[in-house]
């Protein structure tokens, strides 16, 4: 059976607009073209992709399959457009990289300093990336990998993670802050602090949640509270905040000597960094060359 990449693309439109009418709109056809076009799919299929309602159309289980292969398909052929356009301008790639704000912070960014060194005309791309949206982006190839936290979501079926370092948590304070001549403190220890933490839609909170349920402290009430790792390390930094974050993610701010870490003495203050790909999709030469060179990194 030979399918008809168009119908199939007329298919997906569909899909996603919920509407012949507002499909053919944005495909800038006529609706009777793209009415003809459903038919001659299901005629070819010998079963039903769609059903068509009062509220519109909405896919069959039939459907449903051919409209994730559609995708697929779509992903492909933008990612091949991407590679010509890559290749006419003399570079290599794209490589397309999925991140968190830690990798983002200090390990992305040296195994992609590397890599340019070996390969001048590199072309990539590094998009932050929460793991909800990641998962799905690794799975259709709109990414080549995934350099985040791992272990600490449910497994996804169909990706594969590899640990790479671990970066342990540690009590942030604005350089000269009062607690800053500590070497170790705990969170018990911290019960009065004016404490920056991250607010509830972020996954970052989760994990630091876990963290005091272990250690049998509440989650502190008088807190600011935030989405924005910016905002947050400005907030220590410009006042006498006190904040929960891993090492890497404050290299720069140490450096300058803004920022200062004391260890926190709670068992468990730290997670694994690692890949995460497509188990079944092969990775481009550009993309393994970077995996080699960020484990070396990670060493």
């Amino acid at each position: 059976m030979e399918l008809d990449l168009k119908h199939l693309r007329n298919l997906l439109a569909i899909a996603r607009h919920g509407s012949f009418s507002r499909a053919a709109a944005a495909l800038k056809m006529s609706q009777p073209a793209l009415s003809n076009s459903i038919v001659q799919l299901e005629r070819r299929l010998g079963d039903r992709v769609l059903e068509r309602g009062r509220h519109g159309a909405h896919l069959t289980a039939l459907g449903h399959v051919l409209t994730r292969h559609a995708e697929l398909m779509e992903v492909g052929l933008t990612r091949a457009i991407e590679e010509i356009r890559t290749h006419e301008r003399a570079g290599i790639g794209p490589l397309l990289i999925g991140v968190t704000p830690i990798a983002a912070a200090q390990l992305v960014p040296h195994a992609l300093r590397l890599l340019r060194q070996e390969i001048p005309n590199l072309s990539a791309s590094v998009l932050e990336l929460s793991f909800a949206d990641a998962m799905p982006a690794l799975l259709k190839g709109q990414i080549d990998l995934m350099v985040g936290p791992v272990g600490v979501y449910a497994k996804v079926d169909g990706v594969e993670e590899e640990r790479l370092t671990t970066d342990p948590f540690a009590i942030i304070v604005r350089s000269g802050h009062p607690l800053g001549r500590r070497k170790s403190i705990s969170l018990r220890e911290l019960a009065d602090a004016a404490w920056v933490l991250p607010n509830d839609q972020s996954a970052f909170h989760h994990q630091l949640e876990a963290l005091f349920i272990v250690a049998g402290v509440a989650w502190p009430a008088n807190a600011i509270l935030t989405n924005s790792m910016v905002a947050l390390k400005a907030m220590v930094v410009h006042g006498d905040g006190v904040a929960i974050m891993p090492r890497q993610l404050v290299g720069l701010e140490r450096k300058a000597g803004l920022l200062h870490c004391i260890d926190l003495a709670e068992a468990g203050a730290a997670r694994a960094l690692g890949l995460s790909k497509a188990r079944d999709r092969k990775l481009p030469p550009v993309a393994q060359r970077f995996v080699e060179i960020i484990r070396a990194c990670a060493q």
